[in-house]
């Protein structure tokens, strides 16, 4: 039996799935190790629901009153064997993870929750996925696990393959990488996840949810877990929905199309097209914003930028159908067309070629250990972070490269700058041959500005 399990987890990599098969019976009798394993702690859990029942059928008999939704454990929740008797075997955790309102707490609301209940057991790790709420492109898993004296475990590296051990094609929402999200009550962690198919990938009525678990730390010890999981496809739920705007937005001749704003889980992705015919070619979006009606002047958190797709993702929990969105903005940028190499000759302090003339040398100085190189750049808006950024190598006057230390152009505020914003690059204080060049991989065309404030919906 262990040498199955050591199978398995030969075979499914955090890359993908190993094209090799195991056969269903063999995968089920590995599988039934893993749940086996867990049999005692799932008894724990079946005496404390039978304990919670007669409690509170006794205080129902002398007139109390349960109020299930009020349990809380340690962080905010109690225990994830503890079921609310307001929508069938829901723990109560997954209540406060959905929200009191949004696209989650809907489909709950409508009795789109679907129990699974399903657990996988290895050298100490435990993994149960609760439940789920799911349409055939968007997927919510709610998961309690644990890791024994390793403290709260996470997935490290999720994935869903089909009952073939075919990779399914998604795209994971990943709120902060490596970072408890959850709740822990010091033996149960409680969490959610959310993935999204991409292409014309669908989920199937069964497949495994699949991965590698560890404490997300530093030298974190990873334990390969699978679980099997049926889909309900009475209980599908309505996790997308499109907001249609169709307006363009015109920089200066530059056209973007704002085609709609699609609601998922836990997102709203505001989805653009660049005119075909704009004569330069748009780059970034500098200060584009989604409002709600609640988040008064508060924007809601970017969580994603997409460039080739055009998209814009945010964090919008509590959004529910019908509230007026704002879209409002001021800037674009476009792409330099030019070189964007930086030479300095760093004895005689002048810079001997540069992008263009934006870009000036404000300082060469000794300080702590390194050479400290300062040169500034025309201040755009005081909010907006830095836009020149150098690819972390510098390469001397015998062409020998040395290493840059702060490779991005580390931007600093100065009062005395006034409309300049200050860029540092600090490299080996040596006897370099002249002259130094580098080479900025970012480095910005034309700031358009064109402010703008849409009403949505």
């Amino acid at each position: 039996m262990a040498d199955e399990q050591g199978m398995l987890e030969q075979f499914y990599q955090p890359a993908a799935i190993a094209e090799r098969r195991i056969s269903e019976e063999r995968l089920d009798a590995a599988l039934r190790n893993g749940i086996a394993r867990g049999k005692q702690a799932k008894s724990r859990q079946r005496m404390k629901r039978i304990t919670v029942s007669c409690v509170a059928a006794v205080l129902l008999m002398i007139g109390g009153a349960v109020a299930m939704n009020g349990l809380h454990f340690g962080n905010g929740i109690e225990s994830a064997s503890v079921h609310t008797e307001v929508n069938n075997q829901i723990p109560a955790y997954v209540y406060q993870l959905a929200g009191d309102k949004g696209m989650l707490r809907e489909a709950l609301d409508q009795g789109k929750y679907q129990v699974v209940e399903k657990s996988a057991a290895y050298d100490g790790y435990q993994v149960t996925v609760d439940g789920m709420v799911m349409d055939r492109k968007h997927l919510v898993l709610f998961y309690t696990s644990k890791g024994g004296s390793s403290g709260p475990i996470i997935p490290e590296t999720p994935g869903l393959f089909t009952s073939a051990y075919d990779k399914l094609e998604f795209a994971p929402f990943i709120r902060y990488e490596n970072r408890i999200t959850g709740y822990y009550d010091g033996e149960n962690y409680h969490d959610m996840l959310v993935f999204d198919t991409t292409g014309n990938e669908s989920l199937p009525d069964e497949f495994y949810f699949a991965g590698k678990w560890g404490s997300g730390g530093p030298g974190s010890v990873q334990k390969f877990l699978e679980i099997k999981i049926p889909a309900d496809t009475s209980k599908l739920a309505m996790l997308e929905q499109t907001m249609k705007v169709d307006k363009t937005l015109d920089f200066e001749g530059q056209k973007i199309k704002v085609q709609s704003v699609v609601q998922v889980p836990l997102r709203l992705n505001l989805n653009l097209d660049i005119d075909t015919a704009n004569s330069k070619k748009i780059e970034q979006l500098l200060d584009w914003k989604l409002y709600t009606d609640s988040s008064g002047k508060k924007p809601l958190e970017t969580m994603e930028v997409v460039p080739d797709q055009w998209m814009m993702s945010f964090l919008a929990p509590d959004y529910v159908k019908g509230e007026k969105l704002g879209l409002r903005g001021s800037w674009i940028v476009t792409e330099y067309t030019g070189s964007k190499k930086l030479v300095i000759n760093t004895k005689e302090r002048k810079i001997l070629n540069a992008p263009d003339g934006r870009m000036k040398l404000h300082n060469i100085e000794k300080k702590n250990g390194f050479l400290r190189i300062e040169f500034s750049f025309p201040k755009i808006e005081p909010q907006m972070s830095g836009f020149v950024k150098n690819n972390g190598l510098l390469v001397d006057g015998k062409g020998i490269k040395h290493f840059v230390y702060d490779e991005r152009g580390r931007k600093e505020d100065r009062e005395d700058l006034n409309k300049l914003d200050l860029y540092v690059i600090n490299i080996e204080n040596l006897s370099y041959p002249q002259p130094l060049t580098f080479d900025f991989y970012e480095y910005p065309g034309d700031f358009i500005q064109h402010p703008f404030d849409l009403t949505i919906q």
